[in-house]
């Protein structure tokens, strides 16, 4: 099921007090899916994806990720380690070229914060298998301009 699907920016800016995603402006297409409704007598290690697909506008989370999964994880109520991290990487023509997932860890507990440390790597065939109903469109370069 569907949680969001839509466009997600920032600004670079904070005005709460709190690190913003970046110093910098970006924008994402990003999809967020909960994977236990279509299996629910499973145990699930990862119950949410969020895949990710960069706009071309602006920076590339691809440093931030642990920044912008805090932010996302608190907006939607999600487990950052229990989370599929996905992000569609394309190239200049804004075709798809791969693929990547980050696997979010915890490395450390300050007080009441969370410290996590995110390492990218191509995504499994199993997991290309599982995404593949969320995937579809979003790989198509031509429907990511019905987005805009």
């Amino acid at each position: 099921m569907i949680i969001h699907d839509g466009i997600y920016e920032w600004d670079g800016r904070s005005t709460d007090g709190r690190q913003p995603i970046c110093w910098w402006p970006g924008s994402y297409w990003m999809r967020i899916v909960d994977l236990t409704l279509d299996i629910p007598n499973m145990v699930h290690l990862k119950s949410h994806a969020v895949i990710l697909k960069n706009r071309g506008k602006g920076t590339s989370l691809r440093n931030y990720i642990q920044n912008f999964a805090k932010i996302i994880a608190e907006k939607y109520n999600l487990n950052i380690e229990k989370t599929l991290w996905v992000e569609i990487i394309v190239n200049g023509n804004g075709d798809p070229e791969d693929i990547l997932i980050a696997n979010i860890n915890c490395v450390s507990r300050l007080f009441d914060r969370q410290l996590f440390s995110a390492m990218w790597r191509p995504a499994r065939p199993n997991e290309l298998k599982l995404l593949d109903p969320w995937l579809f469109d979003m790989l198509d370069s031509q429907l990511q301009d019905l987005n805009a």
